[in-house]
């Protein structure tokens, strides 16, 4: 790049770290929470190209017709809607921009899905991190207090927490959303793994939004995710939404998807099932630590020696997992996504090889 481009550029741009993903190309790939089963959920792709989706003419901007399926789906009262976004990331960034007025804080506890503090980051907004108990649970009397001291304007709690895995305490989670003026984000990525919902009590806080998204329970390559709140704020945040941000074809398939809901939720279950079997897998592994899940991945800490060398050791066996060693507080953490039970009684084999 010419050095007078480079000075158009931002001066922390140098700064940002690049979302890395690792090549998956020949490993059984465990690292991206993904569902690990073939989606079939009885269409045809040819006529969803020739009779469905005229792919010639732009998306419903508005996605209509998803969104109406959603509504029925989680049973939403009239006075809340749905903002529909091209995967989770998205929505994170328009409430980021949405949000981004001078000397606005996000707050988020600590480590938690690394998207929050990036997209704040790179809009401008200032960000508070608040650091979770050594056993992953939520430190409500630092967050309150937080809370009191900076004011946040947006607030943002994955439950369960990626990549942590566990659920935090309902109770605490209702004194954030009373104790806080800005909006809370429950992000319910991995609801679908621990039956756990925030959903019910939209109606009773006026600053709650939902998010959820169709990425972790076997539709990951539509990027599509969608954020329920009342129906005034969800007006304002289409206002920043990218017009036609959400192609034709990944709105079709949801909407099939969302009509073979009892697929995918069956599909859930023996995600959850080939978890526990996993869980008492690694339980017996003594050289790691490994922590309780709520979701379809797993965290766990080597004991004694590196994350990085097991991981390296790993890859050798062509399992890709991830390393969360780069994370603060997570050094020699790593955290398996649950596969097949083939490719799980794999990785636990190349796991045992690479610790002795």
């Amino acid at each position: 790049m010419k050095n007078k481009l480079k000075d158009f550029l931002r001066e922390d741009i140098s700064n940002i770290k690049e979302y890395e993903v690792l090549d998956p190309e020949g490993m059984i790939k465990l690292d991206a929470m993904e569902n690990p089963f073939d989606v079939d959920l009885k269409f045809e792709s040819e006529s969803i190209l020739a009779n469905k989706v005229n792919i010639n003419r732009y998306p419903d901007g508005a996605c209509k017709n998803l969104i109406k399926k959603l509504r029925v789906s989680h049973n939403l009262k009239s006075n809340f809607n749905i903002l529909v976004g091209n995967g989770s990331d998205e929505l994170i960034q328009i409430l980021c921009m949405a949000f981004s007025k001078k000397d606005n804080t996000v707050l988020c506890p600590q480590p938690t899905f690394s998207m929050y503090k990036s997209i704040a980051d790179l809009v401008g907004l200032n960000f508070q991190a608040v650091p979770l108990k050594n056993d992953f649970s939520l430190n409500i009397n630092k967050m309150l207090n937080d809370i009191k001291q900076t004011d946040p304007a947006l607030i943002f709690l994955a439950y369960p927490n990626n990549p942590t895995a566990n659920l935090w305490d309902r109770n605490n989670i209702k004194k954030v959303l009373e104790n806080t003026n800005g909006l809370v984000v429950i992000d319910e990525a991995y609801g679908a793994f621990s039956g756990e919902s925030f959903l019910n009590d939209i109606d009773k806080y006026e600053n709650l939004a939902v998010m959820k998204t169709f990425s972790k329970v076997g539709l990951a390559g539509l990027r599509l995710g969608y954020l329920m709140a009342e129906k005034s704020l969800i007006k304002e945040l289409n206002k920043i939404r990218l017009p036609f941000n959400v192609n034709s074809l990944s709105q079709k398939i949801a909407e099939i998807a969302l009509d073979n809901k009892d697929y995918l939720d069956k599909q859930s279950k023996e995600i959850i099932g080939l978890r526990e079997r996993l869980l008492k897998q690694m339980l017996k592994v003594k050289e790691i630590e490994v922590y309780n899940s709520s979701t379809n991945f797993i965290l766990f800490k080597i004991k004694n020696g590196s994350a990085d060398e097991i991981f390296n050791k790993l890859l050798k066996d062509k399992i890709l997992i991830k390393n969360m060693s780069k994370t603060e507080s997570l050094k020699d953490y790593l955290r398996v996504t649950v596969g097949t039970e083939k490719d799980n009684n794999i990785f636990i084999q190349s796991l045992k090889n690479a610790l002795n």
